[in-house]
């Protein structure tokens, strides 16, 4: 029992268990502790989240997200992500199938949709079955077969999208080889 609530409790989610929004820094949370059949669950919501949760938890403690180290420093805003690859959800064009794999591929990297199965098109191209976590809706993304060139072609969009594109050093910052712009 020690064990199993070292390994729930110790291990925080990045997304609410009830709206699916990803939490930013900063934003207080709550985390409410459940005692199932199969042991404890672990369930992280926004405060006003919570207010809205019925039923007397086990265990609820409040938290605060902790805020970036550098202020500075250019992030990927994974809500604005996840929303992202649930709009390109069923479109059609080309390009949008292509940036739907992309994201995919980060939202599976950070953890916020999770692989619940594999199959093969009629193209013989390989479909993820991908579900973001805690919900039950289950997104087809098809592999796009993307080269090299389309490859870079959609890092560029995606840089300018979400704004990752690197800014000009002010005076006397680094640069990235290190040098200092005088």
């Amino acid at each position: 029992m020690a064990e199993e609530w070292e390994r729930v409790v110790r291990r925080p989610q990045d997304v609410c268990a009830l709206c699916e929004e990803v939490f930013v820094s900063g934003q207080d949370l709550v985390t409410v502790l459940d005692l199932e059949d199969a042991g404890f669950a672990r369930r992280d919501l926004h405060g006003e989240c919570f207010e809205r949760t019925e039923g007397a938890p086990f265990s609820v403690w409040r938290w605060r997200k902790a805020r970036d180290l550098r202020p500075n420093a250019r992030r990927l805003d994974l809500g604005f992500l996840t929303e992202f690859f649930k709009r390109l959800d069923g479109r059609d064009e080309s390009q949008a199938r292509r940036v739907h794999w992309i994201v995919s591929l980060l939202l599976l990297r950070k953890k916020i949709v999770e692989e619940v199965g594999r199959s093969t098109g009629e193209d013989g191209r390989e479909i993820l079955h991908l579900r973001i976590k805690h919900t039950e809706k289950v997104y087809e993304v098809a592999d796009p077969a993307l080269d090299g060139d389309a490859m870079l072609e959609i890092e560029g969009d995606l840089s300018r999208i979400f704004n990752l594109e690197p800014a000009p050093p002010e005076d006397g910052q680094e640069t990235e080889r290190g040098d200092v712009d005088a």
